[in-house]
């Protein structure tokens, strides 16, 4: 195991869009994340930025990007 099993996931964009909305990027190694624990995790984030936060991951092979705008997450394959 790399990284002791945890994910890497890296700062993309710290102003997405010129809204500085936060963006991340899960670096994939073939694992997929525990997405509830992610999308807990995103509210957390969503709390300490103050703004939107982005993920971006891949879910059983195809592009996912998940957004939290405040106690929401949502899906959406890119």
């Amino acid at each position: 195991m790399t990284n002791s099993g945890h994910p890497y996931i890296v700062v993309e964009d710290g102003d997405y869009k010129g809204r500085r909305e936060l963006y991340l990027r899960h670096q994939h190694d073939g694992r997929d994340l525990d997405l509830p624990y992610a999308e807990r995790t995103l509210q957390y984030v969503h709390q300490i930025w103050g703004r939107p936060v982005h993920l971006e991951t891949r879910v059983e092979g195809k592009a996912v990007r998940l957004t939290c705008e405040g106690e929401k997450v949502r899906r959406e394959t890119i």
